[in-house]
C-alpha cells in the first residue's frame, strides 16, 4: 500500500508541473527585458534582469485595466443570474411535476445541439434592435441561461432524497422554500462548479463580444487583447505580459474555489 501510495504521489507531482510549466515560463518571460526571452535553464535561474517595464508599458498602452474590470463585472453578474435561473429550472426538472415536463426538458437538450455561430444574425438583429449594440448588456443578456448547467445541477438535485422533499411539504412547505432551503444547501459544492464553469465561460468568450462592442471602452478582456495585440508590433515578452494579466483572474478564482470543484465532482448531489 505504501508503495503504491508513493507512485501515486509521484505521478500527480509531475504532471502537476506539467500542467504548471507553461504558466511559469509565460510570467518568467513577461518580467524578463524586452528582447530577452527564456530558452535555457541559465536563463530560468538568472533573476537579476527581472522587470515589470513590459506590465507598465501594457498598461500605459492599452485600456487593459478597463477591460479586466468589464469582464469581472459581466462575469459575476452572468454567473450569480445564470446560477438562479438554472437552479430554478433543475429544481422544477428534478422534484415538481408540470405537464409537458419531458418535452420542456428535451428542448433544453436541444439548446446543446445548436453553435453559438448559427445564432449570432439574428441575436445580432435583436440587439440592434433593442440599442444595445456597444453596451456591456448586449453580452450579458445573451449569457444569462446555459442548458448545460442546467442539465448538471438537475442531475445532482436528482440526488436529493424524496424523503427530504416529502417530509418538508408534509410540514407545509412550499416550492420556493423547497428549493431555497432544501435543495440548495445540499448542492452546494454544485453550485460553485457550475458557477466556475460559467465565470470561466463569461470571461473566455470572444466572437459574440467581438462583434457586439464597437468602442474600446466598453471592450473586454478576451476582446479587446487581440485587438490590441494585432495593432501593435510587440515583443513576446510584451505578448506573456499581456497575457498573464488576462490570466491571473481565472486562476485566482480556481485556487480559492478548487475544494468546491473536487466536491462538485465526488458527489452525486448529497455528502455521505
Amino acid at each position: 500500500m505504501p508503495i503504491k501510495r508513493i507512485t501515486l504521489n509521484v505521478v500527480a507531482v509531475v504532471l502537476a508541473l506539467l500542467f504548471i510549466f507553461p504558466l511559469i515560463w509565460m510570467l518568467l518571460v513577461s518580467l524578463k527585458p524586452n528582447g530577452v526571452n527564456v530558452y535555457t535553464l541559465s536563463d530560468w535561474i538568472k533573476w537579476s534582469d527581472l522587470t515589470f517595464a513590459n506590465y507598465a508599458k501594457v498598461m500605459k498602452d492599452s485600456q487593459i485595466l478597463r477591460w479586466t474590470w468589464n469582464s469581472a463585472v459581466i462575469g459575476v453578474i452572468t454567473t450569480v443570474v445564470s446560477l438562479l435561473f438554472s437552479s430554478l429550472a433543475a429544481f422544477s426538472f428534478s422534484k415538481l411535476p408540470f405537464k409537458s415536463k419531458g418535452l420542456f426538458y428535451l428542448l433544453i437538450v436541444s439548446g446543446l445541439l445548436i453553435p453559438t455561430e448559427a445564432i449570432l444574425i439574428p441575436l445580432y438583429e435583436t440587439t440592434l434592435h433593442l440599442k444595445l449594440i456597444d453596451n456591456i448588456w448586449a453580452i450579458i443578456l445573451p449569457g444569462l441561461t446555459n442548458p448545460l448547467g442546467i442539465l448538471l445541477l438537475k442531475q445532482f438535485m436528482d440526488g436529493v432524497p424524496k424523503d427530504y422533499i416529502e417530509a418538508a411539504q408534509i410540514d407545509g412547505c412550499r416550492s420556493i422554500n423547497l428549493w431555497l432551503r432544501i435543495c440548495l444547501p445540499l448542492t452546494k459544492s454544485a453550485m460553485v462548479s457550475v458557477g466556475i464553469f460559467y465565470f470561466i465561460l463569461s470571461w473566455n468568450n470572444f466572437l459574440w463580444p467581438y462583434l457586439s462592442i464597437t468602442s474600446q471602452e466598453n471592450m473586454i478582456l478576451s476582446a479587446g487583447l487581440p485587438t490590441f495585440l494585432s495593432n501593435n508590433i510587440m515583443s513576446l515578452n510584451m505578448i506573456m505580459a499581456a497575457s498573464s494579466i488576462a490570466a491571473i483572474p481565472t486562476i485566482v478564482v480556481f485556487i480559492l474555489l478548487q475544494r468546491h470543484i473536487v466536491q462538485g465532482v465526488a458527489m452525486s448531489g448529497v455528502k455521505g
